[in-house]
């Protein structure tokens, strides 16, 4: 095996594109020092086209992990060249390829039960496959990796194999790089969740390769031992993720205004955003209006918008753009992909859209799980739900619950960018995240409420003048009800 030299490529920039390929990468040097690898920024598209002159001629193996199932040209001109080629990739597979061996769930008679894989997933079992032939324990020392990928992802995580390692990455994790990640951002390791990794360490790492730095990102993931440079690289992390924070909500309020509340589904046009920021936009916007977005800036020619869409869980997102005549391109995931439109079908896609969406509605209505009196709440309860809802993603969603009996006595407008609000309520804390001094200015003090939202513990260490741990129970509410005006009824329990 030393006598190959071996090569991995990396076009997708997510958090599961960069993992695939530095496990890839640590595992085949236990066996040869001849590995490399070449990768995109975010800017440069999806293409291996501008990365193959970068490939050294004595090249054996060509590897591509998380991406180019559907790339049949790029592998034929390596294999004219005497180089063999293997793609590992969980993306929908839409052509034959007969120039590599390809490792991906989604081709036709594929017998491996897990259609809900991810990149990191099916690299880390290509490992243990190989330590099967060779008789070697390597992919061991990497298996708390492949849940992150997948939670990441946002893969189904009904499926066992998924929650299996999923569980792995959080209640064994040696990876010194994100460990030390998680406690510069205050999270327990001895407790970690799904929520504390979703919405902390995986934005942080990603928000690197948004803004075209994708080394750093892999340099990070590269520190799985301790050494020196891991706290100067977790510190440049977190800077980036503040940034991309600021340039998430500052897009969100500049392009409200341009939405057209008429339309199925959200279009909105904003060249200065860039590739890295479509998809998050996307997603707040459809979060906020609570129907598809699609977020479009410049394309690869003068002629062509290129961007990014994110559906909803009532359908495949990417089957409808499919099935829409004005898009040129489209790929990714059911509701998270992107897509290419000729500039002059701009409005032809959103009356295609339109007319597919008809009878569409989306359900704008909040679910909960269970209901407790406030008088019921108290730490115990709290962390049992917390244990229950340590693995949460896609298909198990994180528990929402009906909090009756709450009395505001104060609110607090808080953050670097004024969008969380802290609304207090005796022994308990209503926290709403993402939000804007709009809803602030609407919160009543001195009011009954009734709230539905995720329950947390929040411990604050305090070392000076004497150590001590304060205790606060939250609710990271989605909504309230003010009782005394009697407001619509917006609570429904979620069905099971």
């Amino acid at each position: 095996m030393s006598q190959s030299q071996y090569l991995e490529t990396l076009i997708s920039w997510d958090y599961d594109g960069v993992t695939s390929l530095v496990t890839l990468f640590k595992y085949l040097l236990n066996f040869t020092t001849e590995v490399y690898y070449v990768c995109n920024e975010r800017s440069e598209g999806h293409a291996i086209g501008n990365l193959l002159d970068e490939i050294p001629k004595q090249t054996k193996v060509f590897i591509a992990v998380d991406s180019s199932s559907n790339d049949v040209e790029s592998m034929k001109l390596l294999s004219s060249k005497g180089i063999d080629c293997l793609i590992i990739d969980h993306h929908t597979v839409t052509v034959e390829n007969p120039y590599a061996v390809l490792v991906n769930p989604q081709q036709p008679n594929c017998k491996y039960p897990n259609k809900n894989a991810c990149g990191g997933l099916l690299v880390y079992k290509v490992c243990q496959v190989i330590d099967d032939y060779m008789n070697t324990h390597y992919s061991n020392d990497l298996n708390d990796l492949p849940g992150f990928s997948l939670m990441a992802d946002m893969m189904s995580m009904m499926e066992l194999e998924n929650r299996y390692y999923a569980k792995q990455s959080l209640k064994s994790l040696r990876h010194a790089g994100l460990r030390a990640l998680f406690e510069a951002m205050g999270f327990d390791l001895k407790n970690l969740s799904a929520t504390d990794f979703l919405y902390g360490v995986s934005p942080a790492v990603t928000a690197a390769t948004r803004a075209d730095n994708i080394k750093l990102a892999i340099d990070f993931l590269m520190c799985d031992k301790d050494c020196a440079e891991i706290k100067g690289l977790a510190k440049e992390l977190i800077k980036s993720n503040e940034r991309r924070k600021e340039i998430q909500a500052e897009a969100l309020i500049a392009l409200k205004p341009f939405v057209n509340l008429e339309d199925k589904t959200v279009i909105v046009y904003d060249p200065t955003l860039g590739k890295g920021f479509n998809g998050l936009v996307g997603q707040e916007l459809s979060k906020y209006f609570n129907r598809p977005a699609i977020v479009l800036g410049e394309g690869d020619d003068s002629n062509t918008y290129a961007g990014s869409f994110r559906g909803l869980e009532d359908f495949s997102m990417l089957d409808l753009l499919d099935e829409c005549e004005s898009v040129i391109y489209t790929g990714g995931h059911p509701n998270a992909g992107g897509l290419q439109i000729l500039k002059v079908n701009f409005d032809v896609l959103r009356q295609e859209l339109n007319k597919k969406l008809h009878d569409f509605e989306p359900d704008d209505s909040l679910y909960y799980e269970l209901e407790f009196d406030i008088g019921e709440i108290n730490e115990k309860l709290i962390l049992y739900l917390s244990e229950f809802y340590r693995i949460t993603g896609n298909g198990f969603k994180q528990g929402k619950f009906r909090i009756k009996g709450l009395f505001i006595s104060d609110k607090k407008l808080m953050g670097k960018l004024n969008n969380t609000v802290k609304i207090d309520c005796g022994d308990i804390q209503l926290m709403k995240f993402k939000t804007d001094s709009e809803f602030y200015d609407t919160v009543p003090v001195f009011t009954e409420v009734e709230a539905i939202g995720s329950l947390n513990m929040n411990y604050w260490k305090q070392y000076k003048p004497k150590f001590k741990i304060t205790k606060t129970m939250q609710l990271f509410i989605e909504d309230y009800k003010e009782l005394v005006k009697n407001k619509n009824t917006y609570i429904k329990r979620r069905e099971k």
